[in-house]
């Protein structure tokens, strides 16, 4: 990682270690305080460790910061992402109803630890242990929108081979389709698959993410290998939804879906 990178995960880690020495605490007290284990707090004031929101929560309330240490996770947070796709971030914060194509891999608010990781892991193989936790720790605090009391709609159309390909091992896989199945029995969240015999659709040009906002208009995001698009344009934005919906029009119902995920689930306990 870059020294541009690292600037705000140093500032937290300096940080905290100022506020623990004033206060006149050790590593071990200070932990002892936070509710977290001593490793943890060596861990981040060394930066090996990247600090969650309810650590940063924490300091601000044991140094008295208001919003001080939260703040700066924030920017630690933004860090991991590249920067054609931190804004979406803000878009999944914010939106109402999400819509997905995706043909890859399973998407991101929908992933297991180990699913990420593998993920991950694959695609930044030059990257050391403490980066890819960072990245993973980013990823799955994500899925925090999921838990939140007024939480957004998810609907996911997925292809047959992001749950048909293997990530990680069969194990990861396993825990992964069953993650998929509970969640897509769940108010709120529909998954559909588009099955190998959908011989007609548009989804071929890669993955589409569409967001509602209440009160505002929708807005897209596209992706490719190393970029991302954000499209605001009504019309193009119109003409994603469509795209997304012709998809859906081809893809399983969603009985048929959950069916077809248990089902590879049970056939890769055997592989």
């Amino acid at each position: 990682m870059s020294d541009m990178k690292t600037t705000s995960l140093a500032a937290f880690a300096s940080q905290l270690r100022a506020w623990r020495q004033q206060m006149g605490w050790t590593q071990v007290e200070a932990a002892d305080k936070l509710g977290y284990s001593a490793s943890l707090v060596s861990g981040i004031e060394t930066m090996d460790k990247t600090p969650t929101a309810d650590f940063a929560a924490r300091c601000d309330t044991i140094f008295g910061t208001p919003g001080t240490f939260a703040t700066m996770r924030d920017l630690v947070a933004r860090e991991v992402w590249p920067s054609y796709f931190a804004p979406v971030i803000d878009l999944e914060t914010s939106a109402i109803r999400i819509h997905e194509w995706e043909m890859r891999v399973v998407p991101g608010l929908l992933q297991t630890e180990e699913y990420a990781r593998a993920v991950i892991s694959a695609g930044k193989p030059r990257d050391g242990s403490a980066a890819i936790d960072r990245a993973v720790s980013a990823r799955l605090e994500r899925q925090a929108i999921l838990s939140r009391e007024n939480p957004p709609m998810l609907w996911h159309v997925l292809h047959e081979g992001v749950l048909r390909h293997v990530v990680g091992s069969p194990t990861i896989m396993r825990a992964q389709l069953d993650k998929l199945a509970d969640l897509a029995s769940q108010p709120g969240v529909v998954i559909q698959v588009l099955p190998y015999t959908a011989s007609e659709h548009p989804g071929t040009d890669g993955p589409i993410l569409v967001y509602d906002f209440d009160g505002a208009p929708s807005v897209a995001y596209t992706e490719c290998n190393g970029g991302g698009r954000i499209v605001e344009s009504a019309d193009e934005v119109g003409d994603l939804a469509m795209i997304v919906n012709m998809i859906r029009a081809a893809a399983l119902p969603r009985r048929e879906s959950a069916s077809l995920i248990l089902k590879i689930g049970s056939e890769m306990a055997d592989v």
